[in-house]
């Protein structure tokens, strides 16, 4: 039977009057429920719980319509044998009987498959056991201060940090805490998510439960209330019992309402840690809170973490935080000492000892450890901006994995991100660029970018963006960005780019573009005091009478720079002077020194690159990276030196060696 009969069948049979008077009903039930359901004060989920009701309702709408009003009319003789007596229970089914019951299952498959996309949708997290597994998320808000006094302000932050240490050391969840919260909202330029952060914790994090308080002064001492909440704040679990602490010691009921929470969240008797082995002096934890309030680059950052450590030297955070600022700086000498000097107490606490781990394999130049360890602590907060941040520099450029950079930067959102005041959605937009142009995706990286400079001129994007358009081969827009940076940009930051530019085209095989740039920074600088961009431009050029003249100025400032040491060591090979070339190789050997990362190997690999000794070159790269040398976008696969072993089996071991 024709579908279009089969409709017309419908009409005759009364069929279609039927099912329009089951959806004019329904329509009427639900503007109805959604008008009175606030007022009479029903759930939120009422009109979600009769929708799927009346969906469930109307295919067993259409089978009683067929039994009760069309199964006598559309009964059929039983079927005749061959002698003309009937066949048992076996009945004549008509066309129409058929495409009635055939409409009906699909009915009922699509309205199934409805109903289950808005209980997962709509029920998903509600229904989930007490017992969290790990990966669920939890909102953990700041105590409200209901003491009327501000100087109890910072005992609201303690708390829910105190509260977060022990789900995260206890792995039973990723956190979303008030700070995070608070970043966001910061950089988030809707004013309505900017005002409260409410909306910022339901539409980026949607978390599964939410952790708040508050406390107040009674007969001087301070009483502390909580509760448990669902993600949306319409379904509370459970209120704690009260708690309450001399007005002088609220870390006391701080660790006491800790407990409680993760007695709720985990089953009773389990040992309870967190990353602090005891609640630390409250001025220390001022000042740490203080610390984290300013860049961590600066003197101000790490002056206010000596003094967090001053006032309690078992404060674990911020002496982790020297460690990690140190490294950061490049002291990695005194990033070490920092570390050992805390390591021998913190090994009962599994979070700081893996804390401690990743730093230590970072500073030995264990990469693949390194990673592994930071993966465990950015799998308690990858939508923490700072976590994410380091999660994509570490997989890029210190074990090569650009196909991961992808799904660790899609954890945040960058809607409504106000990038201009916001260091670490930079530093994750830049390292996301450089994944794609690893991956050659060129055209991406440009689209990525290119928004970004009609809001401001960021530095940091202008050599991934310049290496997508050479590599796409728009010269054009190369072009006209190297002529506005001129104008714009200081020399010493336009010959920087000219340089990347220009070796960007060496990688291409496409020399004479190159050598316009090189000629451009010679000219740009002639007459001048010499400075490293020129002295590259010389040795990339290839004018190595020149190079050689320059780097010898060069290292009379510096004796001890590694890569001026093995440029002036090809110059010199170059010009045929075999003998200085030797000497300088030696003196690169003697500057091997601690805390290197393999940057001696990786220059005396250019070094034999350069003379056409490929094997050596191929040995030195990997003792290079077992050392810790980094990936970057003007090393390894992106160094002139190394384009004729790029293709080579024993290249591609030493890009997958961290694999």
């Amino acid at each position: 039977m024709k579908f279009n009969s089969f409709l017309k069948a419908c009409h005759e049979k009364g069929v279609l009057s039927k099912l329009s008077i089951y959806i004019v009903v329904t329509w009427v039930l639900l503007q109805v429920m959604s008008v009175t359901a606030e007022p009479l004060g029903l759930p939120k989920k009422s009109v979600t719980f009769l929708i799927i009701i009346l969906l469930i309702g109307f295919p067993v709408y259409i089978f009683l319509v067929w039994k009760y009003y069309l199964a006598t009319a559309e009964s059929k003789p039983e079927s005749l044998d061959e002698n003309g007596n009937p066949i048992k229970g076996k009945i004549l089914k008509s066309p129409f009987y058929k495409m009635y019951f055939a409409m009906l299952t699909t009915v009922s498959l699509v309205i199934s498959l409805l109903v289950f996309l808005i209980i997962e949708n709509n029920f998903g997290k509600s229904i989930k056991l007490k017992k969290l597994e790990a990966g669920d998320k939890i909102g953990v808000l700041k105590f409200g201060n209901n003491t009327g006094d501000e100087k109890f302000d910072i005992v609201g932050k303690m708390a829910a940090d105190w509260i977060i240490h022990g789900i995260t050391e206890n792995n039973l969840a990723q956190v979303v805490s008030q700070e995070v919260v608070n970043n966001y909202s910061s950089i988030i330029k809707t004013k309505s998510t900017a005002d409260t952060g409410g909306n910022v914790l339901e539409t980026y994090f949607q978390p599964s439960k939410i952790i708040s308080g508050n406390y107040y002064l009674a007969n001087n001492r301070l009483i502390f209330q909580c509760t448990v909440t669902d993600g949306e704040l319409d379904k509370t679990y459970i209120s704690l019992k009260p708690v309450d602490c001399d007005l002088n010691n609220p870390l006391g009921c701080i660790e006491l309402i800790k407990q409680r929470i993760l007695g709720y969240l985990i089953t009773e008797g389990q040992e309870e840690l967190n990353l602090q082995e005891s609640p630390p002096i409250y001025e220390a934890y001022q000042d740490l809170l203080n610390a984290k309030e300013l860049n961590s680059n600066t003197q101000a950052y790490i002056d206010l973490l000596n003094l967090a450590v001053e006032k309690d030297s078992s404060f674990f955070e911020p002496k982790v935080l020297r460690v990690a600022y140190y490294y950061n700086q490049g002291d990695y000498q005194k990033s070490d000492s920092l570390r050992m000097a805390i390591e021998s107490y913190a090994k009962t606490n599994k979070r700081q000892a893996n804390l401690l781990s990743m730093y230590e394999d970072l500073i030995k130049g264990n990469n693949k450890q390194a990673y592994y360890h930071l993966k465990k602590e950015y799998d308690l907060a990858p939508f923490d901006l700072q976590s994410n941040a380091s999660m994509m520099v570490v997989a890029l450029q210190f074990v090569y994995k650009p196909e991961e950079i992808d799904n660790i930067f899609n954890e945040i959102s960058m809607s409504g991100m106000d990038i201009e005041n916001c260091n670490a959605c930079i530093n994750r937009i830049y390292v996301k660029a450089l994944a794609d142009i690893e991956l050659k995706k060129y055209n991406q990286v440009v689209a990525l970018l290119e928004p970004l400079f009609q809001i401001n001129n960021i530095a940091l994007m202008k050599r991934p963006l310049l290496s997508a358009y050479i590599r796409l081969g728009n010269d054009d827009a190369v072009h006209a960005f190297l002529s506005k940076q001129e104008l714009i940009a200081t020399q010493s930051d336009w010959a920087y780019l000219l340089l990347h530019a220009a070796n960007e085209y060496v990688l291409k095989n496409e020399k004479d573009k190159a050598n316009i740039l090189f000629d451009q920074i010679i000219l740009a600088y002639e007459g001048k005091e010499m400075n490293v961009q020129l002295a590259k431009a010389l040795y990339y050029k290839g004018d190595y009478d020149a190079s050689e003249n320059a780097f010898v100025e060069l290292l009379k400032n510096n004796q001890k720079n590694i890569e001026n040491n093995a440029l002036l060591a090809i110059s010199y090979y170059q010009n045929g002077k075999v003998r200085e070339s030797q000497m300088m190789v030696e003196k690169l050997n003697q500057l091997r020194s601690k805390y290197q990362f393999g940057e001696v190997d990786y220059q005396l690999a250019r070094y034999y690159a350069a003379v056409d000794k490929d094997q050596k070159a191929l040995q030195y790269l990997l003792k290079a990276i077992a050392d810790g040398q980094n990936y970057t976008s003007a090393t390894f696969q992106n160094d002139p030196h190394f384009i004729h072993l790029k293709e080579t089996d024993d290249f591609t071991k030493i890009m997958n060696f961290w694999h």
